[in-house]
């Protein structure tokens, strides 16, 4: 069998040491057989597509691109049970899907428990998207089976993996400059567990200027529930003691907190100002918010595993989506 490259033909041999496999095996991928790790089938794939193998429209073929099998994977938080019921995720979801099916890639969606270890069952998928939060054994055990996959999360990080994420340090700078302008000097924080970078942005700009968080001022919640965050702030309504600012976790949280602030005779934003991470704009005028759009996260996870799976062994990337401050009328800024 030959294969035409630029008028001139293209042997299985040529193919074959190119890609560093047997020649059976590239005529076992070019007629779509079973037995063939995932791994080789998309070297021999890319290896056809830089050899310029031509589809009958005369255009080169990816086969990796246009007939991939991707499977979109949440890792949830324990408490999240239904994590694709929250409107965070499926908008997520929606990106990856609408833009996975403009290539006519398959798309399937696994929700795996809480701290999963491994994918259940054997995958028949070219390439994963792991959203939320994967465990690093799961990742490890992704990359034992030469399975593409990357991260698409705003709440950790890798320098090691391909990652879709949110610029979450610098739009916490940001946000703390902004407080500090308007003279705020003690900032207090509610945050869950994966929320630390977001800390350390503040932390790090308040150190910049002289000032420091108070041990009391920062408070880690053990979860991202609602009763959590709100029994921790009815303590803090008790002790008297509240800060200037509040930086809290997610935006239903500062929500139900903005409420328990008012019922307790507190102005918003006059006598405390309410900072959140938000993926809902504009929802709430008197709170600070880090707005992420969900979407779009979304949509360039699908673009990288798109691209992740025509080159598997290039080098981690890590797609950074902005976030966009938005704050009472009198000024808006990009966190670019």
């Amino acid at each position: 069998m030959a294969i035409r490259r630029n008028g001139n033909a293209v042997n299985m041999t040529d193919v074959a040491l190119k890609a560093g496999v047997s020649q059976s095996t590239v005529s076992r991928v070019l007629n779509n057989q079973p037995g063939i790790s995932r791994h080789t089938r998309t070297t021999v794939l890319e290896t056809l597509r830089q050899l310029g193998y031509k589809t009958n429209s005369g255009h080169a073929k990816s086969e990796a691109e246009e007939t991939a099998a991707v499977s979109l994977v949440m890792c949830p938080l324990p408490e999240q049970n239904d994590p694709f019921a929250l409107e965070y995720f499926a908008t997520v979801a929606s990106g990856i899907r609408e833009t996975l099916e403009k290539v006519g890639a398959r798309l399937r969606l696994q929700t795996l428990p809480a701290g999963a270890a491994e994918l259940p069952g054997a995958t028949t998928a070219e390439g994963v998207i792991l959203l939320g939060f994967p465990s690093e054994e799961l990742r490890a055990a992704l990359r034992k089976q030469h399975i593409v996959y990357i991260i698409a999360s705003g709440d950790i990080y890798s320098s090691t993996e391909d990652m879709v994420t949110v610029n979450n340090f610098e739009a916490s700078v940001e946000a703390c400059r902004y407080l500090l302008r308007r003279g705020i000097r003690r900032i207090g924080f509610l945050m869950a567990p994966f929320g630390l970078e977001r800390y350390a942005g503040f932390q790090m700009e308040l150190l910049r200027n002289s000032l420091n968080v108070r041990p009391e001022d920062f408070r880690l919640q053990p979860n991202t529930q609602l009763p959590t965050f709100i029994e921790a702030i009815h303590h803090w309504i008790a002790e008297k003691d509240l800060p200037e600012a509040l930086v809290v976790s997610h935006i239903d949280a500062a929500r139900a907190i903005k409420t328990m602030l008012l019922l307790n005779g507190f102005r918003i934003p006059e006598d405390i100002q309410l900072v959140a991470f938000d993926h809902h704009p504009g929802t709430c005028s008197e709170i600070i918010s880090l707005h992420t759009d969900p979407y779009q996260l979304g949509r360039h996870a699908a673009l990288r595993i798109q691209h992740k799976l025509r080159h598997p062994n290039e080098a981690p990337v890590h797609t950074v989506v902005p976030m966009v401050l938005t704050t009472p009328p009198e000024s808006n800024s990009h966190v670019s």
